[in-house]
């Protein structure tokens, strides 16, 4: 019998060690709170949504579950912004917190989180340099130094061009890793040219093929061949502020911009000085432009256009990144912009400030 009992006991725990492979458990303390609520949040279509949630008891909390592959996770407190995004394993994961800074929180056990980790440290010290070429950059046009202004522009544009190398060849050496697949998505998506992002793509492993990124790459691929310089442009209607269905082929003729914005985006409100502009010294002579809203009130979409003199054809279905005419062109990151010619032919994409004029200038010569 004590036989028996030695291998039942040793069964239960090959068991319980083949259970906690195929589960993930998170075990979480935040200092300095004995009591409250933490969800447990994943992404979908832009948004942050509850999964599952626990409570803390005496500064502590645990979450158990099951992945079918890693991905992507956020931790919430109570009703605060999330406090810790992270990739999950089925692993046994640490979370150290303090309410008192509770973006320093610390993660530890995940093996995905380690690559993505990983690639964000090396990322921050890259950009910290290319934040001071950008300032240098704009140190030296504030003073009218121009040969300093163009030596600083040089050096900028190479340090972008060392991190894209860096983000393709760390996508390279980790394709095995759905890390690897998200980064690829979320960083060169818009960045290599259509025949390079497919190449990437294809380099993923069958088991990794199946994640969510390379589901979505594969479709932005798809997209982007259909909208590619050259083709004429996916028609498609939407409704106006008023309520007017306008269709994207009924401003044929004209030279027509599509420009991808939404009121919460800050770089799309900085660049549209800079479009109004450009509209009213063109328009006059056949330029167009169809703003596309990714907006999600009706409220914040109109003041936005009233507020930053937008008076051009505006468009929008109100579902955020859901919007109809950016899923059929593959945008997932605003601002985006496509020049269409008088024939509805695409013939650049993402123009802005100076290269968005220089085209237009080249099309409308005096």
């Amino acid at each position: 019998m004590r036989n028996v009992i030695v291998i039942l006991v040793f069964a239960l725990a090959l068991i319980s060690c083949k259970s906690s492979k195929n589960e993930y458990s998170i075990k979480g303390s935040i200092a300095g709170i004995e009591k409250g609520k933490v969800y447990l949040q994943k992404i979908v279509d832009g948004k942050p949504v509850s999964i599952d949630s626990t409570d803390i008891v005496s500064g502590k909390f645990t979450f158990i579950g099951k992945m079918e592959m890693p991905d992507l996770r956020l931790l919430r407190l109570d009703k605060q912004t999330h406090f810790a995004e992270f990739f999950l394993d089925n692993a046994s994961i640490t979370v150290i917190a303090n309410k008192d800074s509770l973006r320093s929180t610390k993660i530890t056990g995940s093996p995905s989180q380690d690559i993505f980790r990983i690639y964000i440290n090396e990322m921050e010290k890259l950009n910290k340099d290319v934040n001071t070429l950008r300032g240098k950059y704009q140190s030296a046009v504030s003073s009218g130094n121009t040969n300093e202004a163009d030596k600083a522009k040089i050096d900028y544009q190479a340090m972008i061009d060392n991190n894209k190398v860096f983000t393709k060849n760390f996508v390279k050496e980790h394709s095995n890793s759905v890390v690897a697949a998200f980064i690829a998505f979320a960083q060169l998506a818009n960045q290599v040219d259509i025949a390079e992002l497919d190449a990437i793509t294809s380099k993923f492993p069958a088991e990794i093929s199946k994640s969510e990124y390379v589901l979505k790459l594969k479709e932005l691929i798809q997209a982007q061949k259909a909208t590619a310089i050259g083709v004429i442009a996916p028609d498609f209607t939407m409704n106006d502020p008023e309520g007017k269905p306008i269709q994207l082929s009924s401003l044929r003729g004209k030279v027509v911009l599509v420009d991808f914005w939404a009121s919460w985006c800050g770089p799309c409100r900085q660049e549209n000085p800079n479009v109004v502009k450009l509209y009213g010294q063109f328009h006059p002579k056949g330029f167009e432009i169809i703003g596309v809203s990714l907006d999600r009130t009706k409220d914040q979409w109109v003041k936005a256009i009233k507020d930053d003199n937008l008076t051009w054809i505006h468009v929008s279905d109100l579902q955020f990144w859901q919007n109809a005419a950016a899923r059929l062109y593959a945008v997932y990151s605003i601002p985006q912009s496509f020049l269409l010619d008088k024939d509805g032919k695409i013939i650049a994409k993402g123009l802005r400030g100076e290269e968005l004029g220089k085209k237009l200038a080249e099309l409308f010569p005096n």
